[in-house]
């Protein structure tokens, strides 16, 4: 888990500050997280909003405030950009679908969009930014369905979930999981509702936000997965006693992979942590000289893998930082430049959410080759079939092999890429859209199906330590990896129970915050 940044425990958005995944994952899961605007990025703000006004008494034309919106550019807008303009906007976009989004990906939503605002290009009041941050402190967190965006002319429709609770309208999930007025939500938190105008909501809903949030946590996710799915590769080589040599740094320098080089290191570490193990160039125990891929390839798998996130890591840093609104308003020496443009076109959030789901189903295909491994008594030098106490009276770990195939299938279900897949859409205003928000989202619930997968390579690996360490079968056991916040496993020594709560349990430490 090196590649990744301290852990903050205070966030300060400026223009020239850089907000960091860590920053974004710890925010998202710690409610109680303190994050404020810089001096300076309220300064950058104002002299934005000045030029905004400044354009608007000049008579230049900006979009959605002397025109309408998408496709209605075309026509004037009746209302010169205030605030009935604005609540047309949100109106209109308030047509989400399905269940709400998760609430740590709802707190990452209103940080990235708050330093988006923070730079000082959107015309916003800066007292609308304000708000965002406050909500995040107030723990006041919209309800957002999760469906509605095409990541094109960025997420409009979840972040109009987010700027109607500005205002005081719609609806927010409270710490109880219950569905509360945001008019409520907002008194008891001691908070009054934001007039917003039509630039102000603009700038609020016209960005990439939403999806930049699940592609984030998504990437923080599996930089702890991998990482695990290493550790757990490593312990694999300890109890079937396989020789390291495909560990050997000294092959994996040969190829020049760095992701390659860090897994392999990763995995020898934890197969040569027990006393006894060793790097020998052959196994004992009667082994075959090569073992199959899932064992002996894991390395350049996972290293592979760990490549992807590294490059995902890249993409989705730069675009939690950057300006991705429209129209852009650019204060000069002479006046204002007003900028219209395309930066909240969704691609490169859409292209890196697609690697990142391809590499974690592939970290899923390798775990459950691994399992397959381990239920195979020609794999395990003798361990009873599925790791059955008693074959045939007990069923040992059939059920569990059984939900990570189905899990697998999932997976690969949802790694189809969605990068390329436009629906024009918006009266053909939108004639090629990313898909980044939907992208993104299954890249996060990836992260979910893989936890659980590799939560059943660890039972796997638990029974048969357990199972040696009993005696039950031929070989010596080799104790789970050095962490006190590894689950326990009891054996099923001698009778069938159900593992649900098992693969739960295992699954909630894979994605431990």
């Amino acid at each position: 888990m090196s590649d990744a940044p301290s852990t903050p425990s205070f966030c300060r958005l400026g223009p020239d500050q850089r907000l960091t995944l860590a920053q974004v994952h710890h925010v998202a899961f710690n409610a109680d997280s303190t994050v404020n605007f810089d001096p300076q990025a309220i300064d950058a703000m104002q002299r934005s909003h000045a030029a905004l006004l400044a354009a608007i008494d000049a008579g230049t034309p900006i979009y959605g405030v002397t025109t309408g919106f998408g496709p209605f550019v075309a026509f004037p807008s009746d209302a010169a950009g205030g605030r009935q303009h604005g609540q047309g906007l949100l109106a209109h976009l308030l047509a989400g679908h399905g269940p709400a989004t998760p609430a740590a990906v709802v707190r990452a939503t209103l940080l990235i969009r708050a330093r988006s605002l923070s730079r000082g290009y959107s015309g916003i009041h800066p007292d609308a930014a304000r708000q965002l941050l406050e909500l995040l402190r107030r723990r006041v967190h919209p309800m957002i369905p999760q469906v509605g965006s095409v990541g094109a002319s960025g997420d409009l429709t979840p972040l109009a979930y987010i700027a109607q609770v500005l205002a005081g309208r719609g609806e927010v999930i409270n710490e109880q999981g219950q569905l509360v007025a945001a008019a409520e939500a907002l008194a008891h938190a001691g908070l009054e509702p934001v007039e917003l105008d039509s630039r102000d909501a603009l700038a609020i809903v016209n960005g990439t936000s939403f999806m930049s949030a699940y592609l984030a946590l998504a990437a923080t996710r599996a930089q702890r997965l991998l990482s695990l799915a290493e550790r757990l590769t490593g312990w694999l080589y300890r109890l079937l006693g396989c020789a390291t040599q495909a560990l050997d740094p000294r092959l994996h320098d040969a190829r020049g992979h760095d992701g390659q080089r860090a897994t392999a290191q990763h995995m020898l570490e934890e197969a040569l942590r027990t006393p006894g193990s060793s790097s020998s160039k052959t196994s004992g125990g009667g082994r075959m000289l090569q073992e199959v891929y899932s064992i002996r390839c894991a390395p350049q798998i996972l290293g592979a893998c760990r490549e992807q996130w590294r490059y995902v890591c890249g993409v989705v840093g730069t675009e939690i930082n950057g300006v991705n609104d429209n129209p852009l308003i650019c204060p000069t020496s002479t006046g204002v430049d007003v900028l219209h443009g395309g930066n909240f076109q969704g691609q490169q959030i859409a292209f890196a959410a697609d690697a990142l789901s391809a590499a974690l189903t592939q970290a899923g295909v390798l775990a459950e080759r691994q399992i397959a491994v381990l239920a195979d008594p020609r794999r395990t030098d003798g361990a009873p079939l599925l790791l059955a106490p008693n074959p045939g009276a007990t069923s040992g770990l059939a059920g569990a092999q059984l939900t990570a195939t189905a899990l697998l299938a999932d997976m690969r279900h949802a790694a189809t890429p969605a990068a390329f897949s436009s629906i024009p859409t918006n009266g053909d205003n939108q004639d090629i859209v990313s898909m980044g928000a939907g992208a993104a989202r299954r890249a996060f619930e990836q992260t979910d199906r893989l936890a659980a997968v590799l939560g059943v390579l660890a039972i796997f690996l638990s029974q048969l330590h357990a199972l040696r360490d009993a005696g039950r079968c031929p070989g010596a056991g080799s104790p789970r990896p050095a962490d006190p916040d590894f689950p326990a496993f009891s054996p099923l020594l001698d009778a069938d129970r159900p593992l649900r709560d098992d693969i739960q349990r295992f699954a909630d430490y894979m994605l431990k915050p």
